[in-house]
């Protein structure tokens, strides 16, 4: 059984949706990196950088998967161009596109599959970092117990930390991980910089889709911040918040927001 068979037993996604949502995020990356390279920093490359990405990943999906629904942040956002899909990609073409057009590292590309309104397949590139990883070959995460000294790594937005950050640092001795873009906080979660990543204050789908299904691929609980399972393909593809962090410390981290 695939990592990516993992997010929903039975599915009919496969390790090709995988495949594809890692080649699709990297040629992505590579596109974008093009872009950033040829034209000066400013709100010029970050409008044309959200245009030409949402444009491939459009064609490609068109081409590669004819029959499938598709939400883009940047695309229609008709709710009857998606509502009861059977098969939906939600992608973001241009994660942290500020960023993007400043200048930073921090911006990606997500690329993910939900089957039936779960997620089934999903990729995350970061490009400025070298980084790619996809449900599909995504390595296992082990469920480390909590740090004994009480200590705990969370990865934050730079802008906007959630005022629930105050429940969790009345609990633990919190180091926060500031960064920019959902991709690129799932990715200091994966690679151990950081023990959680919380957020709250609303995010849409195609904000935290491919984030979450590669860190469910690696064994990490990825959920709303009271627990629940994250919608997807809804109506409203407003996303309100999240919670990602591997078993043990999801659950300390969940038990300290409801006290």
């Amino acid at each position: 059984m695939s990592a990516a068979d993992v997010l929903t037993p039975g599915s009919p996604a496969t390790a090709e949706d995988a495949a594809l949502a890692r080649e699709l995020a990297a040629a992505t990356g590579e596109l974008l990196l093009e872009l950033r390279d040829r034209t000066p920093p400013g709100r010029d490359r970050e409008y044309a950088g959200d245009a030409d990405a949402h444009a491939y990943l459009a064609r490609e999906l068109a081409r590669r998967r004819p029959d499938d629904a598709v939400l883009s942040e940047e695309g229609s956002l008709d709710p009857r161009t998606w509502h009861g899909a059977h098969r939906l990609w939600i992608v973001d073409p241009l994660d942290g596109s500020s960023g993007f057009g400043r200048g930073t590292e921090e911006w990606g590309v997500h690329v993910a599959l939900v089957v039936d309104g779960r997620l089934a397949a999903g990729a995350v590139s970061v490009p400025g970092m070298d980084a790619l990883v996809d449900s599909g070959t995504v390595e296992p995460i082990p469920d480390d117990p909590l740090p004994a000294d009480g200590s705990l790594a969370v990865t934050v937005s730079r802008s906007r930390p959630p005022i629930e950050l105050r429940a969790v640092e009345r609990a633990f001795a919190v180091r926060l991980v500031r960064r920019s873009a959902a991709g690129v906080k799932t990715l200091a979660v994966l690679d151990g910089e950081a023990d959680v990543y919380l957020h709250s204050g609303g995010q849409y789908e195609w904000d935290n889709a491919a984030p979450m299904a590669v860190a469910m691929a690696a064994g990490l609980r990825a959920t709303r911040i009271d627990g629940t399972e994250v919608p997807y393909g809804q109506d409203d593809p407003y996303s309100p918040d999240l919670l990602i962090a591997r078993p043990t410390v999801h659950a300390a981290v969940l038990e300290a927001l409801r006290g």
